[in-house]
């Protein structure tokens, strides 16, 4: 501490010591006071507190940034829809895409430099690029954008194609970044909890779905059980009163043992899978499947799978 008092003394002679008599100290009382508020508070007085960004937090960044731009493309789309949309105004929301779109590719630039911290939003990142490419495909559609009105069929629809497309990628970055649980999952207005030995079964009505409409979540229960899902084809079971449509992340084409025919099914990726159910048929009050028997069915569909898959496995050793 005396060396540090004395180098800080030459350096203040020049000006420093009139700052500290203003408030009444002198060189030595200032460093006593510095050194105990570093003691209590474990960090400088002085220094603004930075926050470094991670990539994971980066990467949450973009998705957000993506979200504000799909909000700008349904703008763009019900303005191109509008036969009384003013010109200028249009304009005006093109040029907005194409800034938000420069400001998420320099985000991306910046995401690139960083290396990986977490293990759950590496997939949500590998899905940026792509998801950008989509995002720059609406950009161009609209670069024929002519300086009057009207707007040409072929800039509408090829809008509405790439918005398509767009949309689509978005969503499958939403179910990766809700399934890692980096993505706050919305409150359900009702929701079923199956669990069954290998997997646990979640039947879930969202607030802005329709009576009768539903998501299923399926979660392996153990590492192994993980393992052994992973990449799965499986066949819906067959249930009175219900159908079942799965997601581009979890639908995978697989051939019905019974019928000899290739169907959509579904598929476990990390131990997870999500799809949607319906009610057919019936009304969904008097469905003559409840949400607990369509878990419980669901359940044994995986169990047998493992099963047989246990049987295969001992058959070869």
């Amino acid at each position: 501490m005396a060396a540090i008092n004395i180098k800080i003394d030459d350096v203040l002679k020049d000006g420093g010591d009139d700052v500290l008599r203003e408030h009444g100290l002198n060189t030595t009382q200032a460093i006593t006071l510095f050194w105990q508020y570093l003691v209590q508070h474990r960090r400088l007085p002085f220094i603004a507190e930075t926050r470094l960004f991670t990539a994971t937090d980066l990467t949450l960044a973009v998705a957000t940034q993506y979200g504000d731009a799909l909000n700008q493309l349904h703008k763009i789309q019900d303005m191109l829809s509008s036969g009384a949309t003013v010109f200028a105004e249009l304009a005006a929301a093109k040029l907005e895409l194409s800034r938000q779109a420069a400001a998420i590719q320099q985000n991306g630039w910046r995401l690139a430099s960083l290396p990986e911290d977490n293990d759950l939003s590496a997939s949500a990142r590998r899905m940026l690029p792509r998801i950008h490419y989509h995002l720059t495909g609406c950009d161009f559609a609209l670069s024929d954008l002519p300086s009057c009105s009207p707007i040409p069929v072929r800039l509408v629809n090829g809008f509405g194609a790439a918005l398509q497309q767009y949309e689509s990628e978005f969503s499958r970055l939403q179910a990766v970044l809700r399934d890692s649980g980096l993505l706050a999952r919305p409150e359900p207005l009702r929701e079923f909890v199956y669990r069954d030995e290998n997997v646990m079964i979640s039947v879930i009505q969202q607030h802005d779905y329709q009576h009768g409409a539903w998501i299923v979540r399926m979660q392996a229960k153990s590492l192994e059980h993980e393992n052994a899902l992973e990449d799965a084809g499986l066949t819906f079971p067959e249930l009175e009163g219900r159908v079942f449509l799965p997601g581009s992340v979890y639908g995978k084409a697989v051939r019905n043992s019974q019928t000899g025919k290739y169907e959509m099914g579904f598929r476990f990726l990390s131990g997870v899978t999500e799809f949607h159910m319906y009610s057919s048929g019936h009304e969904e009050d008097g469905n003559p499947t409840s949400a607990d028997q369509v878990a419980a069915s669901l359940a044994v569909t995986v169990d047998t799978y493992l099963v047989t898959l246990l049987h295969e496995m001992a058959g070869k050793n």
